[in-house]
């Protein structure tokens, strides 16, 4: 069982883990740069070294530094995810307080939305709109509308909002506490964009996706608390999977997934383009789950210690992440369905996060 110290909380900042199988609600079917994968760079915190790079299964080639090689400029500092709504790309750069819109086909920039404090992560909802999570602590989901390039409104919702989930009408947030506590998840009703509902699963909640039955499963890292002097652990609560019914939004799985002194694990989190299958990240590799099952897998499909992944659903290979350090290039790794690797590139520096537009 995974335990999960509130260290890790603050590193959490800094490196965020932001997986991406999930199918959005808004991708289009573009050409361009957006035909391919796209991989998120943080950088070195302080340093505005992060960048975007563009995986192409047809040619099997990498661009690495793209926002600036077609704008002229850096993305900012600490580029912590990735989100489409229609044919717009939203690049969330936490430590620059922004996001920036991009044309996802030529990479061009469209506009440059400030006044977040912490943001995290982006979620499209339509008709040019869409949510920001934001926030170290007390937190709120902006609606930001990509045509006038502008926040029109605020909700609030639990502590360390991250990332979020839709099915039909509702998008779940998984509240993770930031820099504190919180084991919730806000269910936002896009038509009054009101939180209706806040519902209780395990401790720390960061990644959600949706499955093809329309349930929302939820990581939940666990945490470990230390007395003051950082010796003498007080308490300490299990890693866990949870799938909320995405109709009657009550929990319906709970699973306890990792091992005792597993640190920085569960890594991440995603679902597959079909939907039946979850991805799911452990100190010794990537864990395959189908939405059916009740219990972890006995071991993990590829060893090795990813900071994100994907299955591509064009070509049905699975790509990973990995972080060399904050300072040199990561490496994005290919592999066919049964976990054989058949290739690898460098990418930009602090890998976190792979999306594709389908």
């Amino acid at each position: 069982m995974t335990k999960k110290t509130y260290l890790s909380l603050v590193l959490l900042s800094f490196t965020l883990v932001f997986i991406s199988c999930e199918k959005d609600d808004a991708g289009p079917s573009l050409g361009g740069y957006a035909g391919g994968i796209i991989i998120t760079n943080e950088g070195a915190f302080g340093n505005s070294n992060s960048s975007i790079s563009h995986y192409s299964p047809d040619s099997n080639k990498v661009t690495n530094n793209l926002f600036e090689m077609v704008n002229g400029r850096n993305p900012g500092d600490v580029l912590h995810s990735f989100g489409f709504e229609g044919d717009m790309g939203v690049i969330v750069v936490n430590n620059s307080q922004k996001i920036e819109v991009v044309d996802p086909e030529t990479f061009e920039s469209a506009g440059t939305i400030t006044g977040f404090s912490y943001p995290r992560y982006f979620k499209g909802l339509g008709n040019g709109t869409g949510y920001v999570s934001n926030g170290s602590l007390a937190g709120e989901i902006y609606l930001v509308d990509l045509n006038i390039m502008e926040v029109t409104d605020t909700i609030g919702v639990g502590m360390g909002p991250e990332q979020m989930a839709r099915s039909g009408n509702y998008v779940f947030v998984a509240n993770s506490g930031g820099w504190d506590f919180d084991n919730t998840v806000s269910v936002i009703n896009i038509n009054t964009h009101e939180v209706e509902k806040s519902i209780e699963v395990g401790d720390i909640p960061v990644q959600a996706v949706t499955d093809a039955n329309g349930d929302i499963w939820v990581l939940c890292r666990g945490k470990v608390v230390y007395d003051d002097t950082w010796t003498t652990i007080v308490e300490e609560t299990d890693s866990r999977l949870v799938r909320i019914d995405g109709t009657t939004h009550e929990v319906v799985t709970d699973i306890v997934i990792g091992e005792t002194g597993d640190y920085f694990n569960p890594s991440y989190l995603s679902v597959c383009p079909d939907g039946l299958e979850l991805y799911f990240g452990e100190s010794d590799g990537l864990y395959v789950m189908g939405i059916d099952e009740n219990q972890q897998p006995a071991s993990p499909l590829i060893e090795k210690d990813f900071t994100a992944v994907i299955t591509d659903p064009g070509t049905g290979y699975i790509m990973g992440v990995t972080l060399t350090d904050y300072s040199s290039a990561g490496k994005l790794h290919i592999y066919s369905a049964n976990g054989t690797e058949t290739g690898s590139f460098n990418v930009g520096i602090g890998p976190n996060g792979l999306y594709s537009f389908y």
